[in-house]
């Protein structure tokens, strides 16, 4: 494993995820490198990537094609009637096995 070098702060763009964690986005000012660094929830560093300005650009541009062609509202999810959740209650999910527990038969 290697070290984890905290980098500057002053520029660095941030984007919240979900469970608390948040992207940054770092420039180097002596250098034409971008990092991106995954933050989890209390500021824990998880890991990152360091990229040259060329691989920056050309992960943007990738981004920005997805993010174009996505659908502009996710398609709706099917709704849950009152009956099917009532059912759902009588349902029994049988224990996952294990390694240690042999399959008995």
């Amino acid at each position: 494993m290697c070290d984890i070098v905290p980098l500057h702060q002053r520029d660095t763009l941030v984007i919240p995820l979900g469970g608390g964690a948040a992207l940054h986005v770092t420039r180097f000012l002596e250098s034409p490198r971008v990092a991106l660094t995954v933050h989890g929830p209390g500021g824990r560093d998880w890991g990152g990537v360091i990229l040259h300005a060329d691989r920056a650009r050309l992960l943007a541009s990738w981004l920005q094609r997805d993010a174009d062609a996505a659908p502009e509202r996710p398609p709706s999810r099917p709704r849950v009637t009152r009956r099917a959740a009532a059912r759902s209650d009588h349902l029994a999910l049988a224990p996952a096995r294990s390694a240690d527990r042999p399959d008995p038969g």
